[in-house]
């Protein structure tokens, strides 16, 4: 018997779901483990898409409306206050991918008890977090709009105002939804459970378009009724992850009755976690910073928003993958098997480099396609459709500009994606955390805020692949220096017997 063998033997016979992580062939781990998160990564970027296009296309014009495209207007209030939407699933991301690694590392040890105190941890913190989002909606939703709403951006100001603050106000006061379900989904795949997450995102995707068709045509509810859609839809999806826990027998426990707070769990999961809400949280951070330079500009918050929409397309299907290829990462490192380690990282780097090519092709190829979809078809009292038209084209010539500059990002953020994954994976969360904060802060920003003044918007988004590259030549050598690092440590753990220290 092999050494590999003899030190799965080390770890514990165990008979659980998520030992297909130590036994399957990695070909065949990856596709099971990652194609529902993929799918459902999906959908959730067609829901966004769609309610870009009910905003957008809304004809009818809400009492006190002054402005002269209710349509655009509705879009903006909704593209202003996505910085902070983002800052909520990042913390919820963060929260699940702390979770999702210590579980998976943990049961591949073969200590359950310790991977059911994390996924019990991990749901307090989703509770917690919530909690704090909730006292947040009612204190800086409208200050944080007002910041960014003037009559370059929006021809009724005080409407952008309401209607962002109101969709923010709601969004985060009812932002369990969201915390519970990604949460609970991430605990799901570390035990290697990736159907239920894929039917829950389904669920809660359907649901919003469904309720978005409701409540935005017929209704007429506008911004009120989009938002009503993806708290009732996050709140769906997450009752749908809880009852597997709550009535089918999963390879951990969420149960609270008896549940103690330990502060070790807690640590366990904020510090493996704390770079994903850092890589999630600085797009936020970046996003509110590349919308003061483009307020200044008619089309530049709308462009923005619409490439984050449509790129989800193409990002999603990678984050998806990483959801898969996390759990098996993780696994195999607690159970210190190199080899299939190594495997799932290479495969995984192929597919993700495979998607990231498709998408610069596409948006190098028809970006005005892509770009038109934003463009509103319809036109308020003061306008006229030879006027309508003509902002549409500069719309889409401004967007197909932006979406060819920053497509050239996309295969080294295929490269700078996987490296934190796997890093996170081997429980080096400081070096995952400084390669978050690089490529999407301190290279980014800075050359976004140079790039700008010396060629205003046009230079602007450059700043996404000057940001990856920069950080790849960084940082690529000392991702190698930690992974031989940390195999060698898990190599003594197992020899001296020390897998609890």
């Amino acid at each position: 018997m092999d050494t590999e063998n003899n030190l799965q033997q080390q770890a514990g016979e165990v008979s659980l779901t998520s030992d297909k992580m130590r036994n399957k062939s990695i070909t065949r781990l990856l596709m099971e483990m990652s194609l529902p998160a993929i799918f459902s990564m999906l959908v959730q970027s067609l829901y966004n898409i769609v309610d870009s296009l009910f905003l957008t296309n809304i004809s009818y014009v809400e009492a006190g409306y002054q402005g002269l495209n209710v349509g655009k207007d509705s879009f903006n209030a909704v593209s202003i206050v996505m910085p902070m939407t983002m800052f909520v699933t990042a913390v919820a991301i963060g929260i699940g991918v702390g979770a999702n690694a210590y579980i998976a590392r943990k049961l591949g040890e073969g200590n359950v008890e310790s991977a059911n105190k994390g996924a019990k941890t991990a749901i307090v913190m989703a509770l917690f977090a919530w909690a704090v989002m909730a006292v947040l909606a009612f204190t800086v939703s409208r200050p944080f709009v007002a910041a960014f709403v003037n009559e370059t951006n929006a021809t009724d100001v005080d409407f952008v105002v309401e209607k962002g603050t109101l969709y923010l106000t709601i969004y985060m006061a009812a932002s369990g939804g969201i915390m519970l379900d990604i949460v609970s989904a991430r605990i799901l795949q570390a035990t290697g459970n990736m159907k239920v997450p894929m039917i829950s995102q389904l669920i809660g995707a359907l649901t919003n378009i469904a309720l978005d068709a409701l409540f935005i045509i017929p209704f007429k509810w506008g911004v009120l009724g989009a938002i009503l859609a993806t708290s009732i839809g996050q709140w769906f999806a997450a009752a749908f992850d809880l009852y597997f826990f709550i009535f089918k027998k999963q390879d951990v426990s969420i149960s609270l009755r008896g549940f103690r707070f330990d502060g070790h769990y807690f640590a366990r999961i904020a510090k493996i976690g704390m770079p994903a809400l850092v890589m999630n949280a600085m797009g936020s951070v970046v996003t509110i910073i590349l919308n003061v330079m483009l307020r200044s500009y008619t089309n530049g918050i709308t462009v923005l928003s619409a490439y984050f929409k449509v790129q989800s397309f193409i990002f999603m299907p990678v984050f998806g993958l990483m959801q898969g290829t996390m759990p098996i990462l993780s696994y195999n490192y607690g159970a210190n098997l190199k080899q299939r380690f190594n495997k799932t990282f290479k495969l995984s780097l192929a597919i993700a480099v495979g998607v990231m090519v498709v998408g610069t092709l596409l948006f190098q190829l028809c970006p005005e396609l892509l770009m038109s979809i934003f463009k509103s078809q319809t036109v308020s009292e003061g306008q006229t459709w030879e006027q309508l038209e003509q902002e549409n084209r500069i719309l889409v010539t401004e967007g197909a500009y932006a979406f060819r500059c920053i497509s050239i990002s996309f295969v080294p953020a295929a490269f700078s994606i996987l490296i934190i994954n796997m890093l996170q994976s081997i429980n080096c969360p400081i070096s995952s955390l400084l390669m978050s904060l690089s490529r999407q802060l301190l290279f980014l920003i800075p050359s976004a805020i140079l790039f700008n003044m010396w060629w205003g918007q046009s230079g602007i988004w450059f700043c996404y692949p000057f940001a990856e590259i920069l950080s790849i030549l960084v940082y690529l050598a000392f991702a190698l220096r930690d992974y031989k690092r940390q195999f060698v440590r898990k190599q003594m753990q197992y020899e001296t017997h020390s897998l609890g220290a």
